[in-house]
Formats: structure tokens, C-alpha cells, sequence
């Protein structure tokens, strides 16, 4: 055989195993095709994440309010328009993204230089996180395209530091601005890569070459409509900073250690479930435990750094803000590299790779048993209160319609709108806190709130110039459709 036969022979091979015949790779994308259909087929309805998006489906805008970056809303917009507006878009959505964090944490990992199982536990082990192996997949949007976002940024920084090409410092330029897009807390990671980029004497030289130059000016015009609209409409994108509890006790230094505390509860609960497993691997291999650790190539020194420097920024964060209040959600860009760190560290003072597979093993039999789980409590929530998805929404809708023609529907927020319109696409939704709402309502309208109406709604009719003082009042009784002996009282005018 000739030598550029063998040549493009091994190219072939390399290919083939990069684009999915690694195991790893294989088994996130078989997984996560395997949760979009199981999801979709036991879903009734959606939840108030998934229900927002489904409210502003085919509305493409700069923000969407709620304090909110709008990118995981423009990829729902874009399914939509191939798929439809239904359950399966928002799981072909949610888990797409998911799937493409876990791939992209693997291949950067391995661009990096770090070892096959050392990526594979690193990877895998995302499924130890609770707050994203589980709550990710149960409830959150916004979360999960910045998450994804972040990752995508490890996966290009990598590429980028290897074949430091015009075409990989144009994707890192763009990985960067889907972060910032996809949530604003991915800012701390960010940062945090820069700063450990800029700490590696070989990652340095290359982002200070004219292509880093090439990657900024990407960077800065990809986010600049955004944050133009950002600075115009400053109050939506403010709406929620209460939740951080800035200086909530009134005294500088007791606002910043309750910060500081609350940030390491968190970040310990956050961890913990993997943190346990990557132990017992450890203590289960201890007779393979080495002496003297081996010293870290360039590419796991720049994960420790990153990984390091991102709680330090947060860190920094709060000293600087004062917040008191962090949600485990919140960790998310900072800690979903925290699996990669553990299987780096146990590589260099474990021989042998028995324990990285362990861990992968593991974490794979952890992700096969959220299925079920999640399942159960898509259809049943927990506590005995089932979740607002399983409403029964059609009836509603049915309903609704006997009162009369209508295309926009008003409600105090996205819940019962945004499952409207999985059987009237063409609805046109509007609440409170939703960015030009009144414009958005044109009689006829129907208005529909669990419970009573609220006032809120009201006021958002009269901000429209419509009057409703002399619509009826009507009341209908909704059933849980996993379970029915359970219900939920919901008001609605009509106004032609």
C-alpha cells in the first residue's frame, strides 16, 4: 500500500471515531435521542420554562424580558419553524443542547492532550452534578444554553490552542458569545478562561497573535445588538437582581461572609454526589495509588487553572456585589468542568485507568436510572402536587373556544398561554413582564388565569386600551391528567 493510502486509511479511521464510534460519544448521543423521544411520549404538557418558550415561539427579538439572555429562545424559534410548535421541538431543543455540552466537554478534554478515560469520567461524570445531570433535564432552558455555551467555549479554546487557525479563532470568537448569550452568569467562566489561558505561556503567545485579535472582534459583533437592546431596555434585564439579595443585612462585611458562606454551601452541595464517587474509586484503587504524582502536561494544568480561577471570580463576584443568594443552578458554568478536574487528579496519582472506568461506568448506570425518575415525576411531581404540565389543557382549550373566536390570549404569565398554543400555533400570547405586551393585544381577546383573575392582568387589558368591565366572569374546573381526582379552578373573559 502506498504511503498516502495509508495515510488517508488512518485519517479515515480517526474520523470515524471522532464523529461517534468512541464509546463515549456514542453513548451520550444515543442517550439523549432516546430522552427526546421517551420525554415527548410522556409529556402532556409543558412546564413554566417550556411553556414561556412555547409563548414566544416564532418571535424573534433582541431580549425577551425576565431578565433573560434570548439565544435559547432563538434556537426554540428556529425548531419551530422546521418542526412545529410542540412537545417534541422543546425536547429536541433542550436535549440537543445537553447532548452537545456533554460531547463538547469530552472532545476538549481530548484536544487538550488529557487521556481517553480521564474525558470519558470527565464527561460522564456531568451526570453526578444533581443540579445538572437531574434538574437540568427536569426544568431548566436559559440554564442550559449557557451551560451548553460554556462548553462549547472549552471544546473551541481547545481546538483553537491546537491548530491555532483563522477558521478556530472566528468558532471561539462565536462559542464565546453563545455563552454570554445563552446565560449572563457564564460571564464568571469566561473570564475565568481567559485568565487561565493568559496564565499558559503556550496558550498566551496564541491569544495575544492577530488571530485572538480575530476571535475579540467576533466577539464584540456578535454580542453588540444584544447589548445595545441591553442598555435600552435596562429595566427588563434588572427585573430580577432582587433575587440575588444584594447587601440584604444592611452591614458591608456581614452581607460579604454571608455571601461567602452561601456560596460554599452551595457550591459543596453542588459537587458532593460526585466528589463521593470519585473518592470511593479512589479508596477502591488505593493499591494502585502512586507515590510520587506524575507532573501535568500543559492542557491539565489549564483545566485545574480554569476550574480554580472560576470560583475565584465568583468569589470576587460577590466581595465585590454583596450578594447574598446563590441558587445550585446558578454554579452551573462555573462547576460542570468540576468532573474533569476529579478524573485529571486521580490519573496523576492513580496508575492505571481502572478507577476512570469505574467512574464512567457509573455515571453512565446514573443517567439509565433519571430516566424512570424523570418520568415519574414529569407525570406526578412530588409531595403529592403533580406537576402544572399535566393540566388538562386541551379541555381548556376546547373550552375557550366555545366562547368565542379569539387569536391573542392574556394571562399573569406564560403557564397556560404557552400550552394554548400547543394546539392554536397561531396564538398570539402577552402577561406581565413580557417586553411590549399591550402592543401585542387585539380584540378579540380572551383572558385566563388560575384562580381568580389577577389585577395585573387586568391593568395589562386597560394598558391596551381595552375595557373589560362588562365581560363575564366565567369559571371552569381543570383536571390533572395523571390524576384526575385532582384539580385546578381557572377564571376567563372574553372580549370581542
Amino acid at each position: 500500500m502506498q504511503q498516502g493510502s495509508i495515510s488517508e486509511a488512518l485519517s479515515g479511521a480517526r474520523k470515524r471515531r471522532w464523529l461517534g464510534a468512541d464509546p463515549t460519544l456514542r453513548f451520550v448521543l444515543i442517550y439523549f435521542a432516546l430522552q427526546i423521544i421517551f420525554v415527548t411520549f410522556v409529556s402532556n404538557g409543558a412546564s413554566i420554562d417550556d411553556a414561556e418558550q412555547l409563548a414566544y415561539a416564532g418571535s424573534w427579538q433582541l431580549g425577551y424580558g425576565s431578565s433573560q439572555q434570548p439565544l435559547y429562545n432563538w434556537i426554540v424559534s428556529a425548531a419551530t419553524a422546521v418542526f412545529g410548535v410542540n412537545l417534541f421541538t422543546l425536547q429536541l431543543v433542550k436535549f440537543g443542547l445537553l447532548a452537545s455540552m456533554y460531547a463538547s466537554v469530552y472532545c476538549g478534554a481530548r484536544l487538550l492532550g488529557l487521556g481517553r478515560w480521564v474525558a470519558a469520567a470527565g464527561a460522564l461524570g456531568i451526570f453526578l452534578l444533581p443540579p445538572i445531570g437531574w434538574e437540568s433535564q427536569r426544568a431548566l432552558t436559559h440554564s442550559v444554553a449557557g451551560v451548553a455555551g460554556c462548553a462549547w467555549t472549552f471544546f473551541c479554546f481547545a481546538w483553537h490552542m491546537k491548530s491555532k487557525s483563522w477558521f478556530s479563532a472566528v468558532a471561539l470568537g462565536l462559542a464565546m458569545a453563545a455563552a454570554l448569550l445563552g446565560k449572563l452568569n457564564a460571564t464568571f467562566f469566561i473570564l475565568a478562561l481567559l485568565i487561565a489561558g493568559f496564565s499558559v505561556s503556550d496558550y498566551r503567545r496564541t491569544l495575544l497573535s492577530r488571530t485572538g485579535l480575530l476571535t475579540l472582534v467576533v466577539l464584540v459583533a456578535a454580542l453588540a445588538p444584544v447589548g445595545l437592546w441591553m442598555l435600552e431596555h435596562s429595566r427588563h434585564v434588572t427585573a430580577r437582581s432582587h433575587k440575588f439579595a444584594f447587601d440584604n443585612s444592611g452591614s458591608l462585611l456581614i452581607s460579604r461572609a454571608t455571601g461567602i458562606g452561601v456560596m460554599l454551601l452551595k457550591t459543596v452541595l453542588f459537587s458532593c454526589v460526585a466528589v463521593i464517587f470519585f473518592a470511593i474509586a479512589v479508596w477502591r484503587n488505593r493499591a494502585d495509588i502512586i507515590a510520587r504524582s506524575r507532573a501535568m502536561g500543559t492542557g491539565e494544568r489549564f483545566v485545574v487553572l480554569l476550574v480554580s480561577w472560576s470560583l475565584g471570580v465568583v468569589f470576587v463576584g460577590i466581595v465585590i456585589s454583596g450578594a447574598t443568594r446563590i441558587e445550585d443552578r446558578w454554579l452551573q458554568p462555573v462547576l460542570f468542568l468540576l468532573p474533569l478536574l476529579l478524573a485529571l487528579l486521580s490519573s496523576c496519582h492513580i496508575r492505571g485507568d481502572r478507577g476512570l472506568r469505574q467512574i464512567a461506568f457509573w455515571s453512565a448506570v446514573a443517567a439509565l436510572v433519571i430516566m424512570p425518575v424523570l418520568a415519574l415525576n414529569l407525570s406526578y411531581g412530588r409531595a403529592g402536587k403533580p406537576p402544572i404540565g399535566q393540566l388538562d389543557y386541551k379541555s381548556l382549550y376546547e373550552q375557550l373556544r366555545e366562547a368565542g373566536d379569539f387569536q391573542v390570549v392574556v394571562s399573569e404569565g406564560p403557564q397556560i398561554p404557552g400550552n394554548l398554543r400547543l394546539y392554536d400555533p397561531n396564538l398570539v400570547v402577552a402577561y406581565p413582564g413580557m417586553p411590549g405586551a399591550a402592543s401585542r393585544i387585539r380584540q378579540p381577546v380572551v383572558v385566563v388565569s388560575t384562580g381568580e383573575l389577577s389585577q395585573g392582568v387586568l391593568n395589562l387589558l386597560a394598558a391596551a386600551g381595552i375595557s373589560s368591565s362588562h365581560a363575564e366572569v366565567r369559571r371552569t374546573t381543570l383536571h390533572y391528567v395523571s390524576q384526575p381526582d385532582l384539580t385546578q379552578d381557572v377564571s376567563y373573559i372574553f372580549v370581542p
